[in-house]
This record gives C-alpha cells, structure tokens and sequence, in this order.
C-alpha cells in the first residue's frame, strides 16, 4: 500500500511561532505505520538536513544497531545511539498537520523561513532550500522540481544575504 512509505516532496513554510505544516501525504504515511501522530525529528547522518521518520522506524535503526552487535559499553558505541536517538526530537503532529519545530533542530538543519521535504520510503529529510540547491549528486530534476516549487511560492532561487 502506497500510503505505507514516504512518497513525494513539498515547500512549506515556517511560520513566526516556528510551527511547520507535515505534509498530509506524509502525515498518512505516520498514521499508516504506526497509528500514532508522533514523529521523530534529527540531524540526518552525513548530510545538512533533517531527517523525519515514524516510531516503526526508530524500532528498525535499533534493530540495525542490535544486528551489528553494537556495544553501547563503549565510548564509541554510546556515541553512536547518542547521535541517533539524543539528537532525534520526539514532536506530536497537531490537529492542524502542524509541527512546532525547536531552536535546536532549527539550528541543526539551517531552517530559516522554509522546509524542503523529500521523501526517501522509511523517512524523509527536510531541508532549507538553498541548502539543498548546494548538494553535489543529486538528480538534476529534482533541483528543477525544488525551484519550480521556491517560483510558486515567491521566493528567490538565490538566497539573501543573512
């Protein structure tokens, strides 16, 4: 069933008491796999974005860690669940479809006035846009995607200075 995985992309915006639309279709993909409205929010591993994902799959990167006979004795080990699950922020999706996004994960993934979302099946990322328009190997279409959505919503394919 479609609505089992994370399909698609949107621009949303955040708004001035830092609230940030989920977009429905991904909303139904959380409801589908774990019949909750809760969402975990942290840095993606590698890369300068949000990664999203429902509470099934949390269970999956802690199984992953498990089969990997991941020793959470060592400094090393406790650094990497740290990172996974100390760095992920557990938010509850409103009535409204609506996050509230912390300073933290602002900080973490450069947020400013708008979230790239981006499905990636088991999760998604969310980017700042001009973040995103920076990446090297990622399909040329999808930056054509991306900017035709910044177009729509009047905002500048080129960031402003900060």
């Amino acid at each position: 069933m479609a609505d089992d995985f994370f399909h698609g992309y949107a621009l949303n915006a955040v708004d001035a008491k830092s609230r940030l639309s989920i977009p429905a279709e991904f909303r139904d993909a959380i409801m589908a796999r774990s019949g909750t409205k809760d969402v975990f929010i942290g840095p993606a591993p590698g890369i300068d974005c949000l990664l999203g994902y429902d509470k099934s799959h949390a269970a999956k990167l802690q199984a992953r860690l498990d089969r990997l006979d991941h020793d959470e004795d060592t400094a090393e080990g406790a650094f990497k669940s740290t990172f996974l699950f100390g760095s992920a922020t557990p938010l509850k999706i409103d009535e409204a479809g609506r996050i509230v996004l912390t300073a933290g994960l602002r900080d973490l993934g450069d947020i400013t006035s708008h979230v790239w979302f981006v499905a990636g099946g088991n999760w998604f990322q969310m980017w700042n846009p001009y973040r995103y328009l920076e990446q090297t190997g990622i399909d040329a279409r999808m930056f054509r995607i991306l900017r035709r959505e910044m177009e729509a919503k009047g905002l500048p394919v080129t960031e402003a200075a900060r």
